[in-house]
């Protein structure tokens, strides 16, 4: 009598059936099929950070305008940086501060004897002002300019002007009267740029002051209402 014998082996049910294709990432894309890029919080595809756009600089034009003159018993100090921007073809439209100084030394001074005495005077000049240019042609240009100027002075011009005795040290001295007055002036003219360069300006401008009918020009930086400068320095 024989007997066979077999053994089975019981398959997990919990295991998929066996397959001979390959396993593939469940990140990876099927073959031929395309990735869809993120979207942002408005619905549109993620961009990441742009680049900032770089200035240009050649819209700009800048006149750094300063002084310094001295002669005799008179220092001047000035300082007057202006810039425009370009804002359409050859027209510009900017702004600027303005400063000051002139100082005067060993100013004679007499009293009704006919003694003379000396004194010290100063005027600081302070403000800004906007205006609008238009490049004409080759350097050639028209400018419209409003400034308002403070001014903090000495008025030498003054008849009020009087030697005192200052009891604090037994000695006489000249009484100045002092001015504060705040004048606009609005430039209309003409110039042409020395430099020759299109972005850096050093003109020579000849202009006609509109204001000055309606403003003092006792205390006034253009006492005339014609106006020749050369950079900001008045050359008339």
């Amino acid at each position: 009598m024989g007997f066979t014998g077999s053994t089975l082996f019981a398959q997990d049910d919990e295991l998929p059936p066996p397959t001979s294709k390959p396993k593939s990432d469940n990140n990876t894309p099927p073959s031929g099929s395309t990735t869809t890029p993120p979207k942002g919080e408005d619905g549109k595809d993620f961009q990441g950070f742009s680049k900032p756009k770089k200035l240009d600089l050649s819209k700009f034009i800048i006149e750094p305008d300063f002084n310094l003159g001295f002669g005799g018993s008179e220092l001047d100090l000035g300082l007057s940086p202006y810039v425009g921007y370009n804002v359409w073809k050859d027209l510009y439209l900017g702004g600027g501060v303005t400063y000051l100084y002139t100082g005067y030394r060993n100013i004679q001074f007499q009293d009704a004897s006919g003694r003379t005495y000396y004194a010290n005077a100063s005027a600081n000049t302070y403000g800004g002002g906007v205006f609008a240019q238009y490049n004409v042609w080759r350097g050639f240009f028209a400018r419209v300019k409003l400034e308002i100027l403070h001014r903090d002075m000495d008025d030498l011009g003054s008849s009020n002007i009087n030697i005192q005795l200052n009891p604090a040290n037994n000695s006489y001295q000249v009484q100045i009267p002092k001015v504060h007055v705040t004048i606009p002036d609005m430039l209309v003219g003409v110039g042409y740029n020395l430099l020759r360069s299109k972005n850096f300006f050093f003109p020579i401008i000849v202009s006609y002051n509109v204001l000055s009918s309606v403003t003092n020009q006792t205390y006034s930086v253009y006492p005339h209402s014609v106006v020749v400068q050369l950079g900001f320095v008045n050359v008339f």
